[in-house]
């Protein structure tokens, strides 16, 4: 929105007062800056064209215009009084701690959110944490179960080391026996 110098010089030009314009400027959805700004510059463009000015006719006068745009001064150009220019200046404060307001909030929310979201992280990490423990656990079970079992394969063989140990020279003295057998047989059938 634009700064409202005009409605503000035309609402004087009615006779309205700085605390009637102030209001109907607010009502209008103005900023209290705005309207600050706003009587700020209806008063320097007022002083401005009521200075007097050298006329080119003589028949004016000294630079005063015959219709003036606004009322008779003591009517329009009325000071602003210390009661509404300090309703002004704590609405200006207002709006601008309002604004503090909101961006803090902002800011607390941001905060919040971010302090969940870090919880959240340090509960699944807890959790993963908890998970590699288990499966640590489990593998160095498998691992010792595993290392019985070959301990006990390892006795096993050595058991069957020694049972072959004790066997095999006997089985050894068969197969030769058995392979002499063998050749007189044939030798047998071979004669006859």
């Amino acid at each position: 929105m634009a700064i409202p110098t005009d409605m503000v010089l035309g609402m004087r030009a009615r006779g309205f007062s700085n605390s009637q314009i102030i209001q109907s400027l607010q009502r209008s959805n103005y900023s209290s800056q705005q309207i600050a700004d706003a009587m700020a510059q209806a008063d320097i463009k007022y002083n401005v064209e009521a200075m007097p000015q050298e006329s080119a006719s003589p028949e004016q006068g000294y630079g005063y215009p015959e219709t003036p745009e606004y009322a008779p001064a003591e009517e329009a150009a009325q000071p602003i009084e210390m009661g509404s220019l300090q309703a002004l200046v704590e609405a200006v404060i207002e709006e601008k701690w309002q604004d503090l307001i909101k961006n803090v909030s902002r800011i607390a929310d941001w905060k919040e959110k971010t302090d969940q979201r870090l919880a959240a992280m340090e509960q699944q990490i807890a959790s993963l944490k908890d998970s590699f423990d288990k499966l640590q656990s489990s593998i160095i079970e498998k691992i010792g179960d595993y290392d019985k079992t070959m301990t006990g394969v390892g006795t096993d063989l050595k058991a069957m080391e020694k049972v072959f140990s004790k066997i095999l020279p006997g089985f050894m003295e068969n197969v030769s026996e058995l392979s002499r057998v063998t050749e007189e047989l044939k030798g047998i059938k071979k004669t006859k």
